[in-house]
């Protein structure tokens, strides 16, 4: 009976340990001194929710100007602006390399047509900032978050950072194996590589370790895909490949009080639908779960369909995995242990599925019910990936194929949703292995990631880089080519591992269903208050 007891609360953690990252006050630049070729993040202009911490995403009434208190003063570095009303603005920097900036309650900086704008704190919901240092060509780790105080930025613990190499520069296009925080969870992932292109007959790759954390790659290889012209490729969960032809995009997405959310999803762009976390009450279980609606035309008879779905885990979602596995002090090591049991991994499931924290339960219309017939595994926040979720729509009736989310508050971000139903055609797919591999210390690493076999390519030093060549068969006439990266491996994230477990809370993130909201909740609004106070006397200094 304790044994069981102890396998039930092992579970609580595990979810909630997928994709962690930490919020630390100050980020290392990294520099990567043997790479011939310059670095250069394509997508280091990473979004970062303001929503979840200083604004209402939807709520537009709301005019109070908090958001500008959680900014650090005089950010100069917002190269991308949201608005509440999805209005979104991109900057231009000046020769100095700044672009828009914070003044007080206003961001003030010039669009690329060269306007400038002004737009008041009280209408944006996300911004981007650029972190690059481009005279050294140093890393920076993706992303500079507004909401930390003075020029704080996040630091993310939760998996590599893939770059692919464009023809002029590395590009950061992955984030593989997210949440595998010990071997008992070690796990292939598969990322699309948007941005790599062939030069000389060859792919070349960089595999980063840019946090505070030591990371085991089992095995690194590419997928190349070549399919008929205006297809997409992707794959699921499970790294099964799928063809996408005409996706159809909803024709209603309403949230649970009737708000219109269709611009927010309909998309793979800059617009995402998130919890207003700032809102929320935990002390009201009513705000543990907002509830979405979406429903897209169904030719007759179709007895299946591929949900697209590009979505991720939000900042504070991906925090608070980390916040929830420290909770276990000085147990966490017998923990992970306990991991490689399968009938623990079972639990795990049981419970993932009923807090849905890095599983999203995707409910159809059956009937007068709604059913489950899918889940949507989390990641990011850096890099949302597309995903196909398969569908099964038996019993389902009429011409409108109706899915219903409950994401709980603050632990999703949701991009686009697509649902097509053409049958997937025939692919020309090929696996390679690479045919150089050198790791930050000079090793061959080909015989250590060309397979799946626990010899693992180790990277215990922030700053570390693995560069990686692939042959690149020649493309057909005829042909369009999809690159994956297929990845497997784990992570040892650096937590405090002291003090007794903290038995009360493990007990009810198990078993209480909501706690673990109810737990995010109250983490956030302690962070927030300290947030806010500490930069109120940081701008106190600066008067």
């Amino acid at each position: 009976m304790c044994g069981s007891f102890f396998a039930v609360a092992i579970l609580t953690v595990v979810w909630v340990v997928r994709n962690s990252l930490s919020l630390q006050t100050v980020q290392r630049l990294h520099s990567i001194s043997q790479q011939k070729e310059k670095i250069m993040f394509g997508k280091l202009i990473t979004c970062f929710t303001l929503v979840c911490f200083t604004v209402t995403l939807f709520g537009c009434s709301s005019q109070e100007e908090i958001s500008s208190e959680a900014l650090p003063v005089r950010e100069k570095r917002i190269s991308e602006v949201i608005t509440t009303s999805g209005e979104v603005y991109s900057f231009i920097s000046d020769k100095n390399g700044y672009y828009a900036m914070l003044m007080d309650t206003i961001i003030v900086g010039t669009l690329q047509n060269g306007k400038k704008v002004t737009i008041p704190m009280s209408q944006v919901t996300r911004v981007s900032v650029m972190r690059l240092n481009a005279v050294t060509s140093t890393l920076v780790v993706v992303g500079g978050i507004l909401v930390v105080v003075a020029i704080a930025v996040a630091a993310k613990q939760s998996c590599p950072f893939v770059y692919s190499y464009n023809g002029d520069r590395y590009v950061f296009d992955g984030e593989p194996y997210g949440g595998a925080i010990c071997e008992g969870l070690k796990r292939p992932d598969w990322c699309r590589l948007e941005y790599l292109k062939p030069v000389s007959n060859e792919y070349r790759l960089l595999l980063t370790n840019e946090v505070d954390e030591t990371q085991y790659t089992d095995e690194f290889k590419l997928w190349i895909v070549d399919h008929r012209p205006g297809l997409d490729v992707m794959v699921d969960a499970d790294g099964k490949l799928y063809t996408v032809d005409h996706p159809f995009a909803p024709h209603r997405a309403l949230d649970s009080k009737g708000n219109n959310i269709l611009r927010w999803v309909s998309a793979k762009d800059p617009l995402f639908w998130e919890s207003d976390m700032r809102v929320k009450d935990p002390k009201q279980p009513a705000d543990y779960r907002d509830t979405l609606y979406l429903s897209f035309p169904r030719p007759k008879d179709n007895e299946k369909a591929k949900l697209v779905v590009s979505g991720s885990t939000t900042l504070w979602g991906s925090q608070m995995l980390k916040r929830m596995t420290e909770l276990r002090g000085e147990a966490i090591q017998p923990w992970f242990t306990e991991l490689k049991s399968p009938a623990v991994r079972q639990l795990l499931d049981f419970w993932n599925k009923r807090e849905e924290l890095y599983h999203l339960q995707v409910k159809l219309r059956v009937g007068s019910a709604w059913v489950t017939r899918g889940d949507i595994m989390g990641g990011g926040p850096f890099v949302t990936e597309e995903r196909v979720v398969p569908l099964d729509l038996s019993g389902v009736e009429g011409d409108t194929l109706n899915i219903m989310l409950a994401p709980p508050a603050g632990f999703w971000q949701l991009d686009r949703f697509a649902v097509d139903y053409s049958a997937d055609e025939p692919l020309d797919s090929l696996e390679v292995a690479a045919t150089k591999a050198v790791g930050h210390d000079g090793a061959d690493l080909l015989g250590t990631l060309n397979s799946a076999d626990g010899n693992y390519y180790v990277s215990p030093v922030t700053g570390q880089t693995a560069t990686l060549v692939f042959p690149a068969p020649p493309e057909k006439a005829d042909r369009e080519r999809a690159i994956l990266a297929k990845v497997s491996g784990y992570y040892d994230m650096r937590m405090d591992e002291t003090g007794k477990p903290q038995s009360e809370k493990l007990t009810r993130i198990a078993f209480e269903p909501g706690y673990p909201v109810q737990f995010a909740l109250e983490e956030f609004i302690k962070w927030r208050t300290e947030l806010l106070e500490a930069n109120r006397v940081e701008r106190e200094k600066k008067q």
